[in-house]
């Protein structure tokens, strides 16, 4: 039988919080996702280009979970609920544009296991020739530079319009972290009650938020410099989660923007194998909350 345990450590506060919920079923599921979460997939063995993009990037502490492994991040039902329906957004986006014929990118067959590469939308498993329509799923679009510790994904690849795609879902908490200040503009006050213009707030929305834009200059880099795709720009498709009203962004690439990353993974790639660590580079003399979390593990 499966260990079902979940040990000390991150989520377990979560854990525990949700076997006292009133409800004993919901209770059970909050439990069975926050054990998921506690086994994750995702690579330990590359920087990841949705770390890299952000302000508060570690160099140093970049090259401390290369060579010890990440320091996981404690979550929350909420977070994981916010995770699973990113995902299902994305399925939604990927399922179209694969009812259209117009995604590229990897496959996998869940009769055989088999991912595979495909420029076009598949009728069948390369390996086993299972039905496409039964058994294949779409596995986004792999961007790697392996001499740099790099790996990721793009949400899409669509070669007749030489674009990447990236599916996101926008809400007043990422809308409050990313620009602060914005969404106040739009607080309403009536009959004793306050709430937010959505409307006008969406509106306003008119380019990426900056974090997207940056990792989607960093996925170009890394499709046009090591995976020989060709791509000249990034279309953006925002789910607004509170009205579910859509709209999309069309971005060129602009490979300067992400040269100083590039040159930052060369720099880190090169401390772990020569065995020795870059120096912070949030501040460089006392170090920053990041590496100091490995420096100070007992």
């Amino acid at each position: 039988m499966a260990d079902s345990s979940v040990k000390p450590g991150p989520g377990l506060r979560a854990y525990l919080d949700a076997s006292r919920t009133q409800d004993r079923l919901f209770a059970d599921i909050q439990k069975h996702v926050l054990l998921k979460a506690t086994h994750s997939d995702r690579r330990t063995d590359v920087l990841h280009p949705s770390e890299m993009i952000k302000t508060d990037w570690c160099h140093r502490a970049a090259a401390y979970a290369l060579t010890h492994g990440p320091i996981r991040p404690s979550t929350t039902f909420t977070r994981e609920n916010i995770f699973a329906e990113g995902h299902n957004t994305h399925a939604k986006w990927q399922r179209w544009l694969q009812e259209m014929g117009r995604l590229a990118g990897d496959w996998h067959c869940l009769s055989c296991d088999l991912t595979f590469w495909c420029d076009r939308v598949p009728t069948k498993c390369l390996g086993c020739t299972a039905d496409a329509e039964r058994c294949i799923e779409y596995a986004e679009v792999p961007l790697n530079a392996p001499r740099l510790s790099i790996g990721g994904k793009s949400d899409g690849y669509c070669p007749d319009d030489g674009c990447l795609v990236e599916v996101k879902t926008l809400g007043l908490g990422s809308l409050r972290f990313e620009t602060p200040g914005y969404i106040d503009k739009f607080e309403v006050h009536a009959e004793g009650r306050s709430g937010y213009d959505l409307a006008r707030m969406w509106r306003g929305v008119t380019r990426p938020l900056p974090a997207a834009w940056r990792q989607g200059q960093l996925y170009m880099y890394l499709a046009n410099h090591f995976e020989d795709l060709a791509v000249d720009h990034m279309l953006y498709i925002y789910d607004f989660k509170p009205t579910q009203e859509t709209k999309s962004f069309r971005v060129a690439y602009d490979e300067s923007a992400s040269e100083p990353l590039i040159e930052a993974a060369a720099v880190i790639t090169d401390c772990v194998e020569t065995g020795t660590l870059p120096l912070c580079s949030i501040n460089v003399v006392r170090g920053c909350k990041s590496c100091r979390a490995y420096e100070e593990k007992p």
